[in-house]
């Protein structure tokens, strides 16, 4: 997948943005993020941080996490290949493609300071969200365990204190778009107590779309999509110094089912090729499929119910923080991989369907204490406890398991042929404790030395049962029930040096580690269902100038990383793991030029290079799945690990009159080639093609601020492209959606 072509294009990227200065937000305005803990300007925090305003937010039409895909160097969110609810992420090379109860993602996410240990909760609409923080590399000290290559950190907008803001929000657009969003907050007492309720309700047609096997169009709503919750928060702030906010918050989400779309090679005999020679294209057509037998009823639910109370109290030793937090939800998908409309005869009556039918519960409590202060002028601190209790059980029937499973037994519920799945009733009870400081000491007035450490226990218990697809038959070996325990100190150190008042340059080192896992997710044999894999490691050097020029007209925050992966774990089939030591090396640059004030030039580019070091002897990468020949070996290339993202685009402001203000934005994001979530096997069919999206906007603002008006479109070139693939050996697609429009009113008194 490297050529001469791509290296060159890396080079005539790069070139120019080095000879102009650059950004870290796309504003003149001063960025606060609170990537530490604390409130500082972006240009004043030495780590790798990209941030989002809900005005940003707005113009580039992020709807939910999903939409931060390549906003943010080296950031993919693409859709899950099974699950609605799930979305995938990956920084830096590393994530997880799968939403399976045993591993967590190397992406921690956090929603008001609450981390999410599913990212079957991480679909997240974007209902009054006051600010994004994307942190890449190691976040361990400040953001625990599974913050191995980042951590992204949604903030909800807090209730009004001193004046009353009303805020609605009505979107409709291709596919049926139809979404409606309204906020109201209101002083019960002026500056003392507030009071703010949110509800939304987000809708879509879906992309897929169903056809027979003939393939005649029958279901052009298959994946339809709809999302709707409300939240209300509380706000008491009885006098200076102390802050007590309860917000409580549900969703739910009722959808079609996620459509694969099947994909056959061009040349029959290549259907395992690992060569880059073989040629795949759809069946029937982008984002078209048929329904398999069992998807009779299919869909996906989610419905979650959240609480979270912050306390915040100053004293004359620093400021005292409580978070409690406390998360539920139910999630359940029947959904389908390949779509093919034949199933695969393996022996008679013994036929596989790539079907999966989940059912999960799950239930999470956290609680922090953090204090932070100062001692002296040379010393900032953060420290603080931590403790998180999770209860996730499952039962999951998957048609497809490797090796595959001829069922003494018949058959699925409903059902009078074999089918060759199994079902797996399984409860996992993680708890997890952390203790933590992190901070800053001047050493004379521009240099800082900078420090960290947390020391994390683990501890995790299973139950397994698996059952033939009769649902009753126990599979010899079950039960089994393993239990394990970790413990890791992950330390930070570095220096940042204030070279002018513009300008901060920045050393760290940094170490993560991601929890250990139970190996096999969908296990029909007790040994997969017994192993225990290590705790994922990361060591991480990063270097970075943060700089701001012409009075803060121009911003340049570049990054350079090296990452050491060891252990690092990527999912082979339903029910086994490959591990392998992986290196990342690359470079993120966020920019924005404002050379008039009507005009903003803002982008960024993320460059990775990733390569295997050593990897277990059953690798994949080594034996392809037992397949025999073009076994790559450690020339392999890492999963999810693109040789660039980009992202380029401008903002222009032009008064009409005293009435108020056209607004246009242009942006231009791209990828370049890679091997999906699930490509660990290198598979032709696997490789996710590089692909350029053009979007933009056009708004009328009124004079006040408090009207606009939005025409805008995404993929305005209707490029064909897709973003997920499924197991080399079940090919399939998840395509992106064409080109699409969409018109927005929104209101808000501010």
């Amino acid at each position: 997948m490297k050529t001469q072509k791509t290296k060159a294009l890396w080079l005539a990227m790069v070139a120019p943005l080095f000879g102009t200065p650059v950004w870290a937000q796309g504003l003149t305005d001063e960025v606060i993020v609170t990537a530490r803990k604390r409130a500082e300007n972006i240009q004043d925090v030495p780590i790798a941080v990209t941030a989002f305003d809900a005005s940003q937010m707005e113009r580039l039409d992020v709807q939910s996490s999903m939409g931060l895909s390549t906003r943010v160097p080296n950031l993919l969110a693409p859709r899950n290949t099974v699950s609605f609810s799930a979305p995938q992420f990956f920084m830096r090379g590393a994530g997880r493609a799968e939403n399976n109860w045993n591993y967590e993602n190397a992406v921690a996410v956090f929603i008001d300071e609450v981390y999410l240990q599913s990212t079957a909760g991480a679909y997240i609409d974007m209902m009054d969200i006051e600010s994004v923080e994307v942190l890449r590399g190691p976040q361990g000290t400040l953001y625990g365990r599974n913050a191995t290559t980042g951590a992204i950190s949604f903030r909800t907008r807090k209730p009004e204190l001193d004046h009353t803001r009303f805020m609605a929000d009505a979107t409709v657009g291709s596919n049926g778009r139809m979404d409606g969003k309204v906020s109201v907050s209101t002083p019960i007492v002026e500056n003392e107590l507030g009071i703010k309720l949110d509800a939304f309700r987000t809708s879509n047609d879906g992309y897929a779309t169903l056809v027979s096997p003939a393939g005649a169009k029958e279901d052009d709503d298959f994946a339809e999509q709809e999302h709707r919750g409300a939240r209300l928060a509380v706000l008491w702030e009885p006098e200076d110094g102390q802050s007590y906010q309860l917000a409580i918050d549900g969703s739910k989400q009722d959808n079609g089912t996620n459509l694969i779309t099947p994909i056959l090679p061009s040349d029959p005999m290549n259907f395992l090729s690992k060569t880059g020679n073989s040629d795949w294209a759809p069946l029937y057509g982008p984002s078209l499929g048929t329904a398999e037998p069992l998807l009779n009823g299919g869909g996906a639910k989610f419905d979650g119910l959240n609480a979270v109370f912050k306390a915040v109290v100053d004293t004359s030793l620093g400021t005292f923080k409580s978070i409690t937090g406390w998360r539920e939800y139910d999630d359940t998908y029947r959904a389908q991989l390949g779509s093919f409309p034949f199933p695969l005869q393996v022996a008679p009556g013994a036929s596989i369907w790539t079907f999966v039918d989940s059912d999960n519960d799950f239930e999470q409590f956290t609680q922090e204490f953090q204090f932070a202060g100062k001692i002296g002028e040379e010393l900032d601190y953060v420290a603080g406890l931590y403790y998180f209790h999770n209860q996730w059980d499952q039962m999951q029937y998957v048609g497809a398991l490797l090796p595959i499973e001829f069922s003494p037994v018949c058959c699925f519920p409903g059902q009078t042929q074999k089918f060759g799945g199994a079902w797996n009733d399984t409860a996992q009870e993680t708890e997890s404790y952390a203790v933590y400081v992190d901070g800053s000491y001047a050493l004379t007035e521009s240099l800082e030395l900078i420090f960290g450490a947390r020391q994390t226990w683990d501890s995790k218990k299973v139950d397994y049962l698996s059952y033939f697809e009769d649902q009753r038959t126990v599979i010899p070996g079950f039960p089994v029930n393993p239990d394990k325990e970790w413990d890791e100190f992950t330390p930070k150190v570095g220096l940042d040096w204030h070279v002018t008042d513009g300008v901060l340059l920045y050393a760290t080192y940094t170490k993560g580690f991601k929890a250990g896992a139970l190996e096999g997710a969908r296990a029909t044999d007790p040994a997969f269902a017994s192993n225990w894999l290590a705790p994922e490691i990361v060591d991480t050097y990063e270097a970075g100038v943060k700089a701001q020029w012409m009075d803060g007209r121009v911003t340049t925050n570049l990054t350079i990383f090296t990452s050491d992966y060891k252990d690092k774990v990527d999912l082979i089939t339903p029910q086994a793991a490959a591990v392998a030591d992986v290196d990342m090396k690359g470079l993120e640059l966020d920019f924005s030029w404002t050379p008039v004030d009507s005009l903003t030039l803002f982008g960024n580019l993320g460059l990775l290079d990733a390569e295997y070091k050593s990897a277990d002897p059953d690798h994949p990468i080594f034996e392809g799945y037992g397949i025999p020949g073009n076994a790559p070996g450690l020339d392999a290339h890492p999963v999810a690990a693109p040789e660039y993202t980009f992202l380029v685009g401008a903002n222009w402001s032009m008064p009409v009159g005293d009435v108020g203000t056209l607004e246009l934005q242009v942006n231009l994001s791209g990828v370049d080639d890679h091997y999906s979530g699930l490509g660990v096997g290198n598979f032709d069919s696997e490789i996710v093609e590089g692909y350029e999206l053009l979007g933009a906007n056009l708004s009328f603002r009124s004079a006040s601020d408090t009207w606009s008006v939005t025409l805008g479109g995404e993929n305005l070139t209707d490029e064909e492209y897709w973003a997920t693939t499924m197991f080399g050996f079940i090919p399939g697609r998840t395509y992106g959606d064409g080109s699409t429009w969409y018109l927005r009113l929104r209101y808000d008194t501010n």
